[in-house]
This record gives structure tokens, C-alpha cells and sequence, in this order.
């Protein structure tokens, strides 16, 4: 899941890593979803967003057959994945996140999320309103490799964040909620997002890319100031 953290200056485990995407069985897939959703409160998918050292974050996602996606309850899937985000507040989220590895993430960005940024930060970063798009087996390809640092956040390593060099402008060849094949071209702020996703499904983390000198806890100051009698909460 991707977060940003703004500065005023800041200009089900599926088996060992592997490079090669797999494509879940039909049949596998089907029972896999039925029984997920015929679930209680400790199956598949969770609600909350799995944190770094499970290992579901480290392994490459598997591909999903088109008619697998075209499913009522894959449906039922995509929405519940598009929910999680939207509690979270965060501008994308990975299946990965909420345990499953399978390759699909969403993103989006709306005025409630850009709410109280300043104006100065959105222009640095080029922030602009995305609509929710749903990216299901996605190829990603640079197409301007100039790299672009900001700081980066991320759910899954709660309270933490790091400035992360990225491609400056991507293209992406993926199949949407209904399973038809597009492309979707961004630059700036919206690259960077797909890219945060996009290595979920590789099982990256930003902290494989970050500038390790940049690192830090975003509330180390309420720490002092409260002499550590802080409390750091996985939910929203």
C-alpha cells in the first residue's frame, strides 16, 4: 500500500521467490475463492494490511486466468481490496497486502486524500486526481528513466518512511475488473504510485530501493516529546 509522507524540503505464502510469473489453476483458483469467501474473521482476506516478515510480502505474485477474474466472487474480491484501501486512506494497495498472492492492486486519488497537502508539495510532485483503476496481471515498461526521489510511506511497514528514487514516466499493459486487456500511461506522482504497487507483486518492498540514510519512525518527535509513551496502531 502506498502512503506519502510530505516535507517541506522534500523535493496465504505461495512457496519460495521466483522471477517467473505463475498462472493459478482454474479449478485451484475457483476453490481457492470459494472457500475464501464462505470464510470467518481469521481466513483469507483479511481486512487489515499485512505488515513486513510475513512472508506473503516477499514472494512473486501469481497471474490470474481472464475468466477467473470475470467470477462473482473474484468481483467480490476486487471490491473488498478497493475497501481495505479506501478505510486505510492510502493511494493504492496490493492483493499481496491483504494476504493474498495473487497479481492485482488498485490505486486512486481523490481530493479527500490530497486534503491539507500544500500547494507547493502538489506541484513539486506533480499530484493530480486518479480514478480508481483496478490493475490485474500488469507488465510495466519505463518509458523515461530519469529518477525522481521523494519520501514514500507504506502500510505494511506502519509508521515508517524513506526517500525512494523512481521512474520519472511508465506505461502499464494489464487487464481491468472485467478483464479486458488496456494500457495506461502515467509521469510523476501517478508513476510513482504504480511503481510502489507494481513491486508488491514482485515481492519488493520500498525499503529495497530507499536512500538508507533517509529512513526514520514519522512520529520520532511525539516520541521524545512524550517520552515514549507513544502507541503505534496497525489499523486505520
Amino acid at each position: 500500500m502506498f502512503r506519502v509522507y510530505h516535507f517541506a524540503n522534500a523535493t496465504l505464502h505461495a512457496g519460495k521467490n521466483s522471477v517467473k510469473k505463475r498462472f493459478i489453476s482454474f479449478l485451484k483458483m475457483k476453490e481457492t475463492i470459494e472457500r475464501l469467501f464462505d470464510m470467518n474473521s481469521v481466513r483469507l482476506p483479511y481486512t487489515h494490511v499485512c505488515q513486513v516478515g510475513d512472508p506473503v510480502l516477499r514472494d512473486c505474485a501469481m497471474k490470474i486466468e481472464p475468466e477467473i477474474v470475470r467470477m462473482a466472487d473474484f468481483q467480490k474480491l476486487i471490491k473488498h481490496l478497493t475497501s481495505v484501501m479506501r478505510t486505510y486512506n492510502a493511494y493504492g494497495l496490493s492483493a499481496p497486502q491483504i494476504g493474498l498472492p495473487w497479481q492485482i492492486f488498485a490505486i486512486e486519488c481523490t481530493e479527500r486524500n490530497m486534503k491539507g497537502i500544500e500547494e507547493t508539495v502538489k506541484k513539486a510532485q506533480e499530484m493530480s486526481i486518479i480514478p480508481m483503476t483496478i490493475f490485474i496481471n500488469p507488465e510495466l515498461k519505463i518509458i523515461d528513466y530519469t529518477s525522481i526521489t521523494f519520501y514514500e510511506g507504506c502500510e505494511s511497514i506502519r509508521g515508517f518512511t524513506a526517500a525512494v528514487p523512481r521512474a520519472y514516466e511508465i506505461e502499464i499493459t494489464a487487464l481491468n475488473a472485467s478483464a479486458e486487456q488496456f494500457t495506461w500511461r502515467a509521469r510523476g506522482w501517478a508513476a510513482r504510485i504504480a511503481q510502489h504497487e507494481y513491486d508488491h507483486l514482485q515481492g519488493k518492498l520500498y525499503i529495497d530501493k530507499m536512500d538508507v540514510k533517509t529512513f526514520n519512525f514519522s512520529a520520532w518527535e511525539k516520541i521524545n516529546k512524550y517520552k515514549g509513551k507513544v502507541h503505534l496502531t496497525y489499523r486505520p
